[in-house]
């Protein structure tokens, strides 16, 4: 099992920050041009650490300018990444891809740890540290087919889970199918699944994935329930929010993801735990 979220999980935050301005004078129509610089590249760090042993991954690249959209975003090489924790932990990352950086200890992440990253890239240091929040477990996971007959045909997939008494717990639900031609994004059209325990504290939470009709009797449906610390779940809440502003993947987002980085770097750093339980369709 991959220790590295899934495709899905994967998606580089959509960059680039500007406003195009133009000015009339109403009295005489007079048009001013103002003349905008372009932005300059920043970076952009994907990096997990989970409950699975390593190694993890850590992607660096380089954000995109809004006056060129692309969805090629170029590799930053020859970095300096370190993954530490707080009981003293540390491994420098080697770069075994242009910009993908891979531990080399074997660790393992442990709830309740702070672990922390150091990124040295082209003379800038950049940091990050997520607590990973204790593993919440998947009680139940079942999936009831809805009628053939209906407008939707498909399944409903149902997931339950036990909340943690204390408050502040947050949640992000993947999904996946094993029909290799059938991409996760497309089980019910969300890419982000977010679940906040902000009205069912310490309650059993229920969730439900709509399945369209691209899945079929037979299929094996894969589910994660992952526990991400607040700002994961921000950084995520908030490339969602942007990301189904405007469904095409070329488009210039109006701001940028919140972010755990420092120094203006762009992305996320995160330490999750997640349970994972599996269902066939019947």
């Amino acid at each position: 099992m991959n220790t590295i979220p899934p495709a899905a999980f994967q998606t580089p935050a959509k960059l680039g920050l500007a406003v195009l301005c133009a000015c009339m004078c109403l009295s005489c129509e007079e048009v001013i041009n103002v003349n905008l610089n372009q932005a300059a590249p920043q970076l952009v760090v994907e990096g997990v650490v989970t409950t699975q042993p390593g190694p993890y991954t850590v992607t660096l690249t380089q954000s995109g300018d809004y006056f060129t959209p692309s969805l090629d975003f170029p590799p930053v090489s020859k970095a300096f990444v370190l993954l530490t924790d707080d009981v003293g932990d540390a491994d420098t990352l080697r770069e075994d891809l242009p910009g993908i950086y891979r531990s080399s200890r074997i660790m393992q992440g442990i709830p309740g740890r702070t672990y922390g990253l150091t990124v040295v890239a082209e003379g800038k240091t950049y940091g990050a540290a997520s607590t990973m929040p204790v593993k919440v477990p998947i009680d139940s996971l079942f999936a009831v087919q809805r009628h053939a007959t209906g407008t939707d045909p498909g399944y409903d997939i149902y997931l339950f889970f036990k909340d943690p008494p204390e408050p502040g717990n947050y949640y992000r639900v993947i999904v996946r199918v094993s029909d290799p031609l059938i991409p996760s994004d497309s089980i019910d059209g969300r890419r982000y699944r977010l679940y906040s325990d902000k009205l069912t504290n310490g309650n059993e939470a229920g969730y439900r994935v709509r399945a369209r009709h691209t899945v079929v009797k037979g299929d094996t449906i894969t589910v994660d329930l992952l526990s991400l610390d607040k700002a994961t779940y921000d950084y995520y809440r908030t490339l969602n929010d942007i990301l189904t502003s405007d469904r095409s993947p070329t488009s210039l987002s109006p701001a940028n993801p919140n972010t755990n980085l420092s120094a203006g770097a762009l992305g996320y750093f995160t330490a999750y735990a997640f349970d994972r339980k599996t269902v066939v369709l019947r």
